[in-house]
């Protein structure tokens, strides 16, 4: 129970966090032009390509998804990160069942949702008003992947520049995919990028639960 409310309480946290520029941002310029749900993105989402281009995006994710980033990193950083109470995920490390639920409230809700409002919701439709899809987003891309930098540097983790740039080159691209698959084969709803963030997020946390 305590490791639920410790989630709910995460997930709270993150949501006003991750919420409160781009609630400014819409209170103050476009309020009265629509809703703050439909303003992010946070609509139904509609295919709006081939149906064989969302079939090679989801095979270039697939792999994306699948490469072990970590056989870059030293073993030392590797078991310094594993024992490192810095990182979230790893509060449910070898606990089995009972991180489902807190995992799934986590990932899902605090990663997924409050992330991706902010990021391909806001940041990346912003940007792609103001200097085009493309450049739009690779810039959010960037910033989400300096995002990760900063977390570990503000957590105290020494891991290293190397890791730091493996971190960012990971979490970039897929800040990358995510924008694309919002912007260029669905037709800008953000809950295409939540449901695959809430999902890498979820299954990464189960793998160490059940580890």
């Amino acid at each position: 129970m305590q490791l639920i409310m410790s989630s709910i309480t995460t997930t709270i946290v993150n949501l006003v966090v991750f919420s409160l520029l781009p609630i400014i941002w819409w209170f103050f310029r476009h309020r009265k032009e629509e809703n703050f749900f439909r303003w992010i993105g946070f609509f139904k989402p509609q295919l709006k390509t081939r149906w064989w281009v969302l079939l090679i995006f989801a095979i270039l994710y697939y792999f994306f998804y699948n490469f072990d980033f970590t056989q870059f990193v030293s073993s030392e950083t590797l078991e310094y990160i594993e024992n490192s109470a810095s990182v979230s995920s790893n509060v449910f490390a070898g606990i089995g069942m009972a991180a489902i639920l807190p995992a799934f409230i986590e990932n899902f809700i605090a990663n997924g949702v409050a992330e991706e409002i902010l990021y391909r919701g806001f940041l990346c439709k912003r940007l792609c008003i103001k200097i085009g899809l493309v450049k739009g987003i690779i810039l959010q891309a960037v910033l989400f992947g300096l995002m990760h930098n900063i977390l570990y540097i503000l957590a105290g983790l020494d891991v290293g520049l190397w890791y730091h740039i493996l971190t960012f080159i990971f979490t970039g691209m897929g800040a990358l995919l995510l924008g694309w698959l919002n912007e260029k084969i669905f037709n800008g709803s953000i809950i295409p990028s939540i449901l695959l963030h809430g999902a890498g997020n979820f299954i990464a946390s189960m793998l160490v639960a059940f580890t």
